[in-house]
C-alpha cells in the first residue's frame, strides 16, 4: 500500500483506492501546525499511526517508512471528507502568519538598530554643528579647551561664559558677545537634546555590541559589532549573508556604483561598506580591492559559522587574514604604471 499525506489527512491507498484515513482536526490552525511540521521535514503522528501498512511512500520525508514512488492522489477529495476549502484558506493564512513571524528573527532587530544608530549619528552631526555654529558666537574659544561630550555637557550643565570659564578654572579674554538670558535658555536646550542623542547613541553601540555577541560573535570579532550588524542589515539576514559568495558580500553597499558600471562603463567598485573596515580604508587604494576581497572571503566563513554550526572560528579567520594582508602589501607595495597610452591619429 501506497501512504500520501494531503493538507487534510494522510491516507493508505491500494489500487486507486483509500483503504485507511487519518483525518487531520477541522481546525484552520491544526492544520496550519501540521502543515508547518510538513514544511520542516518532519512526520505526523497520523502518519506514523498509518506507517506500519505501508509499502510506498510519496514524500521523501517519510522514506524510513518505505520506498517512495510516484501516485497520483488527485482522487482523493477533500469535500469526500468533510472539509471545504474555506478551511484551507483559513489554515494557509495562519500558516502565513506564523512564517512572518518567525522570520523575524535576532539579526532582523540588529538592523534596525543599525538603522536607528546612523539617523542619531546623523542627527548629531547636525545638532553639534548648529550648537557650535550658535554657542561661537558667544564663547568661540570654547572649542580649543573642551572637545566631544565635555564640550556639549558644559554648555547643557553651566552655560554663559563667565560660570564656564570659573568652572575650568580658566581666565582668557573672549571676541565673542554677551547674550541674552532667554537666548541662553534655548541654547542650553539644543545642548541638552544634543547630550540625550548622544547618550542614546552610546547605549544602541552597547546593545549592538552586546547583541553582535551574541547572534554573530564570528562576524563580531572579524568586522566588529557595528559593521558586522550593518552587513547583515545590508544581506537582510544573517543566513542570506551566510548563502552570499564572497564576491556578492565584497561589494555590499555598492549597488548603485555597480549598476552604474554596468550600464555606462564606469570603472567598477572594489568595495561597498567593507571601506569601513580599517584594514581597507587606511590601506592605499591601489591595496583596497585585493583587501577587502581577502576581507569578504573570510566573512562568508564567519557567517556560515555562525548561521549553521556556531562554531567560535574567528581566531582562526583573524590569523589568516592578516597574513593574507602582509601578503598583499608585499605583493603590492608600489602604485602600478599605468600604460602609457598611444597617441591617435589627428581627425582632419
Amino acid at each position: 500500500m501506497i501512504l500520501t499525506t494531503k493538507w487534510f489527512g494522510s491516507f493508505l491507498c491500494e489500487e486507486g483506492k483509500v483503504k485507511r484515513a487519518a483525518l487531520f482536526p477541522k481546525d484552520p490552525k491544526e492544520i496550519a501546525l501540521r502543515l508547518e511540521m510538513i514544511r520542516k521535514g518532519e512526520v505526523l503522528e497520523e502518519e506514523q499511526s498509518l506507517a506500519s501498512s505501508a509499502d510506498f511512500v510519496t514524500d521523501r520525508r517519510l522514506g524510513e517508512f518505505g520506498r517512495r514512488t510516484k501516485f497520483d492522489s488527485s482522487f482523493i477529495k477533500p469535500e469526500d471528507y468533510g472539509f471545504s476549502l474555506d478551511i484551507y484558506r483559513e489554515a494557509t493564512i495562519a500558516l502565513a502568519k506564523s512564517a512572518v513571524k518567525a522570520s523575524i528573527g535576532p539579526d532582523v532587530h540588529l538592523g534596525q538598530a543599525v538603522r536607528a544608530y546612523d539617523d542619531l549619528v546623523s542627527t548629531n552631526n547636525l545638532l553639534s554643528e548648529r550648537l557650535r555654529e550658535w554657542y561661537g558666537l558667544h564663547f568661540p574659544e570654547l572649542e580649543n579647551v573642551l572637545g566631544g561630550d565635555a564640550y556639549v555637557k558644559a554648555i547643557a550643565d553651566i552655560g554663559a561664559r563667565k560660570d564656564v570659564l570659573s568652572s575650568l578654572n580658566l581666565k582668557m579674554d573672549s571676541i565673542g558677545s554677551e547674550i541674552e538670558p532667554d537666548d541662553l535658555s534655548s541654547l542650553r536646550t539644543l545642548a541638552s537634546a544634543l547630550k540625550e542623542t548622544m547618550d542614546s547613541r552610546a547605549k544602541l553601540d552597547r546593545y549592538i555590541d552586546l547583541r553582535m555577541k551574541t547572534v554573530a560573535p564570528n562576524i563580531s570579532s572579524l568586522a566588529g559589532p557595528v559593521l558586522g550588524a550593518r552587513l547583515i542589515m545590508q544581506a537582510g539576514s544573517l543566513q542570506r549573508l551566510a548563502s552570499m559568495p564572497s564576491g556578492t558580500v565584497q561589494l555590499l553597499g555598492a549597488e548603485k556604483a555597480m549598476f552604474r558600471h554596468l550600464k555606462e562603463g564606469s570603472r567598477p567598485p572594489k568595495h561597498g561598506i567593507l571601506f569601513q573596515h580599517p584594514s581597507v580604508h587606511v590601506a592605499p587604494p591601489w591595496q583596497r580591492g585585493a583587501i577587502a576581497r581577502a576581507l569578504a572571503s573570510k566573512l562568508c566563513l564567519a557567517a556560515r559559522a555562525d548561521a549553521y554550526s556556531h562554531n567560535d572560528i574567528s581566531g582562526i579567520l583573524k590569523e589568516q587574514l592578516e597574513r593574507r594582508i602582509v601578503e598583499i602589501k608585499k605583493q603590492h607595495a608600489s602604485p602600478p604604471r599605468r600604460p602609457s597610452g598611444k597617441k591617435g591619429r589627428r581627425r582632419r
